[in-house]
């Protein structure tokens, strides 16, 4: 599926069907490697014809590659103005997702969110801390539905800037990883 976001971004979504069909895998895209770059160009042309646009690996761009549960990857091409451009190199950013941190003074509240997001299924990490009277939970989500899961998260704690996560990990002691949601759950029962 392709999706033009913006004037300069698009979003091409592959399911493992297409990544079989480009013969790539999310671990082997790497912009030094010629079988990435023959990908890139394949669907940039399909892109181009999609949408009537005029948008060449040529220019100054950064490629986003974000893997899915499923096998397949979405691919963002967000092409660059010329004062934002770093020496007309392409740079190739593989992303894990992105990341939900929620705080809460009450354990209680992290059991309820866990008992939630543990049916969702779709969480690919989760750490939990604490500092000995707050907990802090560090939850890595599909991007898929990174979006809906904040407004999930907010009903039982509150959500933090992505700015106290290196703190966390700092200062704070470590009570579960990688399924802090599944300890919890099993732990509110």
């Amino acid at each position: 599926m392709i999706i033009s976001q913006m004037d300069n971004r698009i979003c091409v979504k592959l399911t493992s069907q297409d990544m079989m069909e480009l013969d790539i895998t999310y671990e082997e895209l790497d912009y030094s490697n010629i079988e990435t770059r023959r990908v890139l160009w394949t669907l940039l042309d399909e892109a181009r014809h999609k949408l009537g646009r005029n948008i060449h690996l040529t220019q100054k761009m950064i490629v986003e590659a974000v893997p899915d549960n499923d096998g397949g990857c979405t691919i963002y091409f967000t092409v660059n103005d010329e004062k934002n451009a770093k020496n007309g190199k392409k740079q190739l950013v593989k992303l894990t997702g992105t990341r939900i941190i929620c705080s809460s003074d009450n354990i209680d509240n992290m059991g309820e969110l866990a008992k939630v997001l543990s049916a969702n299924g779709k969480i690919t990490k989760s750490e939990l801390f604490t500092d000995g009277s707050a907990y802090r939970m560090i939850i890595r989500p599909d991007i898929s539905i990174s979006d809906s899961i904040e407004s999930v998260v907010c009903e039982f704690c509150d959500i933090c800037d992505d700015s106290v996560a290196a703190g966390t990990y700092e200062h704070w002691k470590m009570l579960a990883s990688p399924d802090a949601i599944g300890v919890l759950w099993a732990l509110s029962d």
